[in-house]
């Protein structure tokens, strides 16, 4: 691992590895593929595939660990409401931290391996529920805990999120979700309303 010493609000990641910065007290260039692993087992995924479709492969399951396990680790502030998330792709997005919290899982390995890039690695971001292009970021690269929108995001989610729709639903673009008919351990969200 390689941290700073004080805040450092941007970030760049190095090849292969997950840099997190922004406000929080322990911004890192470098997280690996061990120190992935090496997080609480209590916030450890098996089977991201079982949260999300998008992450159901067949084979063995594919690995990750939960983004408040990683803004925890980090020292997230209360005061950074966003988490803006960068791909090397160059797709970058701003995400509520508050509504992403709690469900976005970092996937990082399969077969006690690092992730494969033809299945988004070494780092991919995952957030069931969650209807808007950035649920499935590929080749992440950064994360960044913030109180400002990232430059030029390719969602629209730096505006305040309307009210919700219907009961039950989190504000911004999360709906309720239902147990997948194909795999009851998985979870697919109803198609948005006309």
């Amino acid at each position: 691992m390689f941290w700073l010493s004080k805040p450092f609000r941007h970030v760049e990641a190095r090849p292969e590895m997950l840099a997190i910065g922004g406000i929080v007290d322990l911004p890192s260039f470098g997280l690996t593929f061990d120190d992935l692993a090496a997080l609480p087992a209590a916030q450890q995924v098996p089977n991201v595939g079982a949260y999300a479709a998008v992450a159901k492969v067949g084979g063995p399951p594919i690995r990750g660990v939960r983004l408040q396990a990683l803004l925890a680790h980090a020292g997230a502030h209360p005061e950074a409401i966003l988490v803006n998330v960068k791909g090397r792709n160059g797709f970058v997005a701003t995400l509520w931290r508050r509504e992403i919290e709690p469900l976005a899982i970092v996937a990082y390995a399969r077969d006690g391996r690092p992730l494969a890039t033809e299945l988004g690695g070494p780092f991919r971001l995952v957030v069931p529920g969650l209807r808007d292009e950035a649920r499935d970021v590929w080749d992440l690269s950064v994360i960044e805990c913030s109180d400002k929108a990232a430059a030029k995001p390719r969602n629209a989610r730096g505006t305040p999120p309307a009210r919700p729709s219907e009961p039950g639903e989190i504000q911004g673009g999360l709906a309720r979700s239902a147990p997948d008919p194909a795999d009851p351990r998985g979870i697919v969200v109803p198609p948005p309303r006309v």
